[in-house]
């Protein structure tokens, strides 16, 4: 009855499946998911509150503070960034991803000497640069929270460079997939010293999907290492995409019917 009315006055009758709706005006952008008529996912931009979480930053170690023991870092905000020594530690994954153990090439990994957060102050003395990425903007007269394990995000895999390890989402729950996905994972072509994760997204998605995203990774990464050798601290050497382009990596696979957007 309610599509009928519809139609005698011009309007068009509601349709399901899954759509995308983008709003981008001059000053703000605007996105919506929706499943079957029904609001799932709402987000705003604004260009004057641009989420710098993701960005990475060459800095300057300013001070330590050993009773926080945590250092603050320029890294061009009028706060210093908060880098905690645990967050200069390499981290271990997230409980929720399992760990995949990739071959080792070349006779084997050679054993690093396992960092603690008392060699920190050592490793960044006051005055030394250091390569961060924002966890937590600022707050208030807080500055923005830091780390040194980097991660960045493609379509189905998240790259971590400085990382030896790898793995699949346990997000991801039927036993034949995760066993077709440890072997993808296993078969890329993953330098030494990097990390890959499969996200949740990657289920049943072909093999060369993920060699395409894993090579966009690498080649992002790459462009960040020569903004690192040819900035000058304090510099932005990354800058994490913006609501519609993280929108479109992260939402627009093939369970979206309609994309709608007014931006002309």
């Amino acid at each position: 009855m309610i599509d009928k009315v519809k139609r005698i006055l011009g309007l068009s009758a509601r349709k399901t499946g899954n759509k995308l709706v983008i709003s981008v005006e001059k000053l703000e952008r605007r996105v919506a998911l929706l499943e079957n008529g029904r609001l799932e996912e709402y987000s705003v931009e604004r260009n004057t509150s641009r989420n710098i979480v993701g960005s990475v930053y060459k800095g300057k170690v300013k001070n330590i503070e050993q009773g926080l023991k945590a250092m603050f870092v320029d890294i061009g905000f009028e706060k210093n960034a908060f880098l905690h020594f645990w967050d200069a530690i390499p981290a271990a994954l997230d409980s929720g991803i399992e760990e995949i153990d990739r071959p080792e090439k070349g006779g084997g990994r050679q054993k690093k000497k396992r960092l603690t957060a008392n060699d920190i102050p050592t490793i960044y003395p006051v005055g030394s640069e250091v390569i961060v990425q924002v966890t937590k903007g600022p707050i208030g007269t807080k500055g923005p929270r830091v780390t040194t394990n980097f991660s960045f995000a493609g379509r189905y895999l998240v790259l971590m460079p400085h990382s030896e390890r790898s793995g699949i989402s346990r997000k991801i729950e039927d036993p034949k997939e995760r066993d077709r996905l440890r072997k993808i994972l296993r078969e890329l072509e993953i330098p030494e010293g990097v990390g890959v994760i499969i996200r949740t997204v990657g289920e049943g998605q072909r093999a060369r999907y993920f060699v395409r995203d894993l090579r966009v990774l690498l080649d992002q990464w790459a462009r960040v290492e020569e903004a690192i050798k040819a900035e000058a601290a304090p510099a932005r050497v990354f800058e994490e995409p913006d609501l519609v382009d993280r929108t479109v990596r992260d939402f627009l696979t093939d369970e979206i019917d309609e994309v709608i957007c007014d931006d002309r």
